[in-house]
């Protein structure tokens, strides 16, 4: 990676050189293969291969941000001359500048093993075999479940990234990703076709769930939508699927952002230090997880991460804010990103959160729909399952779950010891009491 490193201290020299006051420059490559598998045939095979050089310009109080992927030097040249030159006729930003260089000091020196060597070993043989022993995993335990058809992705990624900036910061980063998936549609009695999907990802290929798990999720997934029906409109006792608390939990936490709150459309203004939420809502942020999905040293701005607390006890510590809705708001940058997700988790895996709530609704997936960061309000379409005399019963779908979002996040009653380490929010299953849901 140390041609990375050099092209991008090359890169920030030349903006210099053509008048640029600051530049942050950042050069890239990145090969990933995907492999798409459908109904026992080849669907399709695509390999990504991309190199790409962004240079963040700052000259005479104005601000620019612009990328290419023609590294050759004369084209390079014209680039970052031309874009020095677009910088200069904007209007100019006072707030726009690169942070303090102190604030780039305190990096970990932990090895967060991000980037799984044997990624480089994969042969298009193994993403085939790997893509059509998923399909065989679904069908061979089908029984009389009426597949239409089967679809497998197999994907891996390779990247490395350098980072300069003019005022004394540099990182470089390397990483791997992989993954599969699997879905399956079947035939309802209506003709419907539901369909079940499931998946895993990790940054080691050896940390991925087995195959045969993911086939099997995605299988019983399409059996338990058949037959689904309406749900009588009314308040329940919702257990939210730990694949789906992110979209509710995303709802809630997009209003802590910088430019919300600087643009005044957050309803958390003004609420830092203020319990928001059920108590048993902790969550912290873990930039330094090995292997983990969003691990990183460092953030957007260049600042060392650390670990620190979003929500204790249903309590916001922090907003997100960076180094340039800082200078705008006139407070200390916090940091914009969130890494991976770090719970306060319960004792109980989902199967006895269910049997606990007796009656009640559980809820897989969401289907679409919005929340405002600014009311509070969400709405958004889901289905599931019936919950009844504490286990799982018949399919519901067509359902809209509405309300409040920091509500219902005040009604959080149970979390369960399940995270969902396929993710980098790394959710755990959730126990919602009292939350409204429309159907039938």
């Amino acid at each position: 990676m140390s041609a990375l490193l050099e092209a991008a201290y090359q890169a920030a020299k030349l903006a210099q050189g053509h008048g640029a006051d600051e530049a942050k420059v950042s050069v890239s490559r990145s090969r990933g293969v995907d492999i798409e598998w459908r109904d026992g045939k080849l669907e399709r095979v695509q390999e990504r291969t991309r190199r790409s050089l962004s240079a963040e310009i700052y000259a005479d109080g104005r601000y620019s941000a612009s990328s290419t992927s023609d590294l050759r030097p004369e084209a390079l040249d014209v680039f970052l001359r031309d874009a020095v030159t677009m910088t200069k006729l904007l209007e100019p930003d006072v707030h726009r500048g690169l942070p303090d260089a102190d604030r780039y000091q305190g990096r970990a020196e932990v090895d967060l093993q991000l980037a799984d060597p044997t990624q480089q070993d994969m042969t298009s043989e193994q993403r085939l075999a790997l893509a059509e022993r998923l399909e065989h995993m679904v069908r061979e335990k089908a029984g009389d479940l009426p597949i239409v058809s089967v679809a497998t992705n197999v994907s891996d990624t390779h990247g490395q990234s350098a980072r300069v900036h003019t005022n004394g910061f540099e990182g470089v980063r390397e990483g791997t990703s992989f993954s599969f998936s699997a879905m399956v549609t079947v035939k309802d009695a209506d003709d419907r076709r539901p369909m079940g999907w499931s998946y895993a990802a990790a940054r080691h290929r050896e940390d991925l769930d087995p195959p045969g798990i993911v086939a099997q999720e995605a299988r019983e997934k399409a059996r338990h939508q058949l037959g689904s029906t309406r749900l009588p409109t009314g308040r329940y006792t919702v257990v939210l699927d730990n694949r789906a608390v992110p979209r509710l939990l995303g709802a809630f936490m997009a209003p802590l952002s910088g430019p919300a709150i600087q643009q005044r459309r957050s309803l958390w203004e003004g609420r830092l230090g203020e319990q928001v939420a059920s108590k048993l809502l902790t969550i912290y942020d873990e930039p330094h997880i090995v292997r983990g999905l969003g691990s990183s040293l460092w953030d957007g701005d260049g600042f060392a991460t650390v670990r620190r607390p979003l929500i204790t006890e249903g309590v916001i510590e922090t907003f997100f804010i960076n180094q340039y809705y800082a200078r705008k708001m006139g407070v200390d940058p916090t940091g914009a990103d969130t890494h991976n997700l770090a719970w306060t988790l319960g004792d109980k895996r989902q199967s006895q959160l269910i049997a606990d709530v007796g009656e009640g609704v559980y809820i897989d997936r969401f289907l679409g729909g919005n929340s405002n960061s600014t009311s509070g309000e969400v709405s958004y379409g889901c289905a599931g399952r019936v919950i009844r005399n504490g286990e799982l019963a018949e399919p519901v779908s067509e359902i809209n779950l509405s309300g409040h979002f920091g509500q219902i996040w005040e009604r959080l009653v149970a979390v369960g010891n399940d995270p969902n380490y396929n993710s980098s929010s790394r959710c755990p299953s959730c126990v919602f009491d009292d939350v409204q849901l429309s159907g039938a």
